[in-house]
């Protein structure tokens, strides 16, 4: 029984090695300057360089060709009368067939920092790096094959076609390729790619936008084709990927949407503080003017300078970009109303009575203005309290991620 048992065995091992194997898809084997390289390659370079690049297609039609036991079903039943790099012929049940490669037609290609020198349909190119400075480049190689076959005074063709691409990458550079504010990608360059981290990025500013207008449900929606975007980038990557094996990326998502609206929420909290002070302190300046005559004396312009002074010394305490900020959120206000005039920023009043009344004019202007713009502050601050939910949200999200890097920009 145990030898049944092996003869089956062996019979069945003769079988799968003499089993007929799909042809392998087109694929290039690459030199350059004698050694092999695989597609997608990142090569460090020096300007100036010069560079040998050999290539040829392997696969598809030419496996046919060279290995028929291995990749043709004609094997066992027709005889093999020649068999290689161009062609196959054979003869089965008493008629010739034959497939024979009618041209090849190769082409080198790169970006504005390589110089290609090649000849037409030739298998081999010299490239030189150039003296311009850059990071990365590529050089990209597409081969067709044309492939006639021919039985019984039928003719067919059939194309086959693969394409590679090699990376030059500057000694001591970076390889990131594209960068902007919350986004950023290196590796191997690709326009897809690119198309879809600009419309992450457009996605990120969106939804900060959103959050200046105080639109929380339009926040909401701008997350979500946020997501949308991201996931894009992570699908085209894999489809690259499935088409080019040797393909490389690397995704950083960058701070999150709700930073800068999550660390106004403080500056606004130090604002509001400060602009219900200004209200008091605006008052006492109001009444100490009121007690001051008109008539130019020195103790007049004395009292006039320590008024101004006082006013000074608050508007120096404000947070920086604080008008900036009051007016992202709040379109309507006019923050810069609140600066006392250049011209009143004197420690010496040579005109007292002009002084005076620009200053009064200005005090006056403050003393109304001031209770509409806390009203508007004050509401404001609140509501933007809102965006902490939405940065607990975001912040889960960014880092569940597992495909891509995401760096945090706040402590």
């Amino acid at each position: 029984m145990k030898t049944i048992f092996l003869i089956l065995a062996v019979c069945f091992m003769v079988e799968t090695v003499h089993a007929v194997q799909p042809s392998r898809k087109p694929f290039l084997q690459i030199k350059i300057d004698g050694a092999s390289c695989k597609n997608g390659s990142i090569l460090p370079v020096t300007s100036g360089q010069k560079l040998m690049i050999s290539v040829e297609m392997e696969g598809g039609r030419k496996d046919f060709c060279k290995f028929p036991d291995t990749y043709a079903d004609i094997a066992g039943k027709a005889e093999i009368l020649s068999r290689g790099n161009t062609g196959l012929t054979y003869e089965s049940d008493g008629v010739r067939a034959e497939w024979k490669l009618l041209n090849e037609n190769f082409l080198f290609s790169g970006d504005e920092f390589v110089k290609v020198n090649s000849q037409v349909n030739q298998p081999t190119a010299e490239v030189i790096i150039s003296n311009t400075k850059f990071s990365q480049s590529f050089i990209r190689i597409s081969v067709k094959a044309v492939w006639q076959f021919s039985r019984d005074g039928k003719i067919t063709e059939e194309e086959n076609s693969a394409e590679s691409t090699i990376y030059f990458q500057i000694a001591g550079t970076s390889n990131v390729w594209f960068s902007s504010h919350n986004v950023q990608a290196g590796g191997m360059k690709n326009e897809l790619m690119l198309e879809k981290l600009n419309m992450v990025q457009a996605q990120f500013d969106s939804t900060e936008n959103d959050f200046y207008k105080l639109n929380f449900s339009a926040v909401q929606q701008s997350f979500r084709d946020l997501q949308v975007a991201i996931a894009l980038v992570k699908t085209t990557m894999d489809e690259i990927k499935t088409s080019n094996n040797a393909y490389e990326a690397n995704v950083v998502f960058i701070g999150l949407p709700s930073d800068k609206p999550y660390n106004d929420i403080t500056l606004l909290s130090t604002v509001k503080t400060n602009w219900t002070e200004s209200e008091t302190l605006v008052q006492e300046l109001k009444d100490q003017l009121g007690k001051l005559s008109d008539q130019d004396s020195k103790e007049n312009k004395a009292e006039l300078v320590s008024v101004i002074g006082k006013y000074l010394d608050w508007q120096e305490k404000l947070p920086e970009n604080s008008c900036t900020t009051l007016k992202r959120y709040m379109p309507d206000l006019n923050p810069e109303s609140c600066k006392i005039p250049d011209h009143l920023k004197i420690k010496t009043i040579s005109d007292y009575k002009q002084s005076f009344n620009d200053l009064k004019a200005f005090v006056d202007q403050r003393s109304v203005q001031i209770p509409l713009e806390n009203q508007k502050i004050n509401s404001t601050q609140s509501r933007l309290q809102a965006v902490r939910l939405f940065d607990g949200m975001f912040r889960s999200y960014f880092s569940s991620i597992n495909w891509a890097e995401w760096k945090n920009i706040r402590e």
